[in-house]
């Protein structure tokens, strides 16, 4: 073993290294290179890579079309509103005017600034699939490819379909924010509400439909709760005594009883349930008791 290490030069007092010249690294490299490998995409290859820029390119889309209704109505959808809230001057109309103003000018800003790059997006994917079609134009005008062709306009439009449905059915996310704005409660800073988040304990969490395949939840956040309690309205509190008790060295002490009730005693003990009084009764008369003789 101290041989090989000894020609491995693990037991070397310096760190060693070695030169590999250029020449070297040639004549040890493989002769042949990726370019020289010849590779036919199938038919079913490139219904997928197409199916997916196609399918980016109706995300796209739609994704752009949501947020410019939103722009043109002049509504802040949640995922784009500033959370920041000033520490002073709430009391002041002015400046919390001032501070509103600045914060919807940066959440308008913010949605020009993502249709701007969703348009760009677009206009990349549309190149994409022009590129794709052109370098496969051979095999995708195949008479055995037809039936592909066909399925993948099926399977887009159903895409479409199933997408602007599935937009569709979150309306609520629309109604939301429509009541946002009709009940002034855009930023609750100002109107001094507090929300107050659901209870979740042993709560199903659901996952959200995975159709999409660009990240929308700047559009479609839903981080803020429905369930609001105001300062003002105030709500119901409940006044549940809750006893809680824990069990240490096997007697049981509850927060109601008075101190020295239940003392320490070992597992098992014929004490644990005796109360400090009940125990000192009970020793005094164990020592009065005269000793058993035998006979």
């Amino acid at each position: 073993m101290e041989d090989f290490l000894l020609r491995a030069g693990a037991l070397a007092d310096t760190a060693e290294t070695i030169q590999i010249t250029a020449q070297e690294a040639e004549s040890i490299l493989w002769p042949n290179t990726t370019a020289d490998l010849t590779h036919t995409d199938s038919i079913k290859d490139l219904y997928n890579d197409l199916m997916k820029l196609k399918r980016r390119e109706v995300d796209l889309d739609l994704h752009g079309t949501f947020i410019s209704d939103y722009y043109r109505a002049k509504r802040i959808p949640r995922g784009f509103r500033v959370r920041n809230s000033p520490t002073i001057g709430r009391q002041n109309p002015g400046f919390c005017k001032k501070w509103i103003g600045i914060a919807n000018k940066c959440s308008l800003d913010w949605m020009i600034i993502v249709v701007e790059e969703v348009k760009n997006e677009l206009v990349f994917t549309k190149e994409s699939i022009n590129k794709f079609e052109m370098s496969h134009v051979t095999t995708l005008n195949a008479t055995t490819s037809t039936q592909y062709m066909v399925k993948l306009q099926d399977e887009i439009m159903r895409y479409r379909n199933d997408l602007i449905r599935f937009k569709k059915q979150k309306v609520e996310k629309v109604e939301k924010v429509n009541f946002d704005y009709t009940h002034h409660q855009v930023y609750h800073w100002i109107s001094g509400e507090r929300r107050r988040l659901p209870f979740q304990r042993n709560r199903q969490r659901t996952r959200k439909p995975q159709f999409l395949s660009i990240d929308t939840s700047s559009a479609d956040s839903t981080s803020e709760t429905d369930t609001r309690a105001t300062s003002s309205q105030g709500g119901l509190i409940r006044d549940t005594q809750q006893t809680q008790s824990s069990t240490f060295l096997g007697a049981e002490r509850h927060t109601n009883d008075p101190p020295g009730k239940y003392q320490r005693t070992r597992r098992g003990s014929k004490d644990a349930d005796l109360s400090e009084e009940d125990r000192g009764t009970r020793s005094i008369n164990t020592r009065s008791k005269p000793p058993t003789r035998r006979t």
